[in-house]
C-alpha cells in the first residue's frame, strides 16, 4: 500500500515565502525571546514575532497577506558600553503592556513576561551589498514597537496555584483518599 504519490505540478515555483515581508505596520505575537551570541561572541537578544493570523479582515493589506510569517528581531549590546540600551528594552516592554517600574529579574523572567504578548511593529527592508550581490532582509527597530490596536480576546487564565509553596500543613493522613 502506498502512503502517497508525489505530484509537483501545483508547487509554487516563485518561493515567495523566502522573500522579505513587505514594508509596513504589522500586528504580531511575541513567539520567542532569549539572549544569544554570534560565533564570535557578540551578545544579543533574539526575538521571533509571528504575524497575527486573526486579523485578516481587519488588516487585509498587511496581516491578511502575510499572516503566520515570522519576523526576526535582534537587539544588540552596545559596543561602547557592552550593555543593552535600556530604551531598546523599555520600548518592547511598554508595547507589551507592562506599566512603568515593572521589575525584570532575569532573562527567564523577560521571556515569561513577553512570550504570547501582542505588539504592533514597523517592518522595514534592509538592503546590504557584499561582493557585488545585494541581499534584502527584514529589519524591525525597537523604537518601532507599539502597543497593539487589537488586544487578544481571551484573557490569560490566572494560575490557581500561584503563591502555593506546597505546604502540607493542616492535612491529616486520614483526610487523604489513599
Amino acid at each position: 500500500m502506498t502512503l502517497f504519490t508525489t505530484n509537483y505540478n501545483n508547487l509554487n515555483s516563485k518561493n515567495d515565502e523566502y522573500k522579505p515581508i513587505p514594508e509596513g505596520i504589522y500586528e504580531c505575537i511575541i513567539e520567542d525571546t532569549r539572549p544569544d551570541a554570534t560565533p564570535n561572541g557578540t551578545e544579543y537578544i533574539k526575538m521571533n514575532l509571528r504575524i497575527r493570523k486573526d486579523l485578516d479582515k481587519a488588516l487585509p493589506d498587511t496581516n491578511g497577506k502575510q499572516h503566520n510569517r515570522i519576523v526576526f528581531v535582534n537587539i544588540w549590546k552596545r559596543k561602547k558600553t557592552g550593555k543593552y540600551d535600556p530604551s531598546d528594552l523599555n520600548y518592547v516592554m511598554k508595547a507589551a503592556g507592562y506599566p512603568e517600574n515593572t521589575p525584570v529579574k532575569d532573562w527567564d523572567d523577560w521571556a515569561n513576561k513577553l512570550m504570547g504578548k501582542p505588539v504592533k511593529v514597523r517592518v522595514m527592508i534592509d538592503k546590504s551589498e557584499y561582493q557585488g550581490k545585494t541581499t534584502e532582509r527584514n529589519q524591525v527597530w525597537c523604537n518601532s514597537f507599539r502597543p497593539t490596536d487589537y488586544p487578544l480576546q481571551g484573557k490569560k487564565q490566572e494560575d490557581p496555584f500561584q503563591g502555593n509553596e506546597g505546604s502540607d500543613e493542616g492535612i491529616d493522613d486520614k483526610d487523604l483518599p489513599f
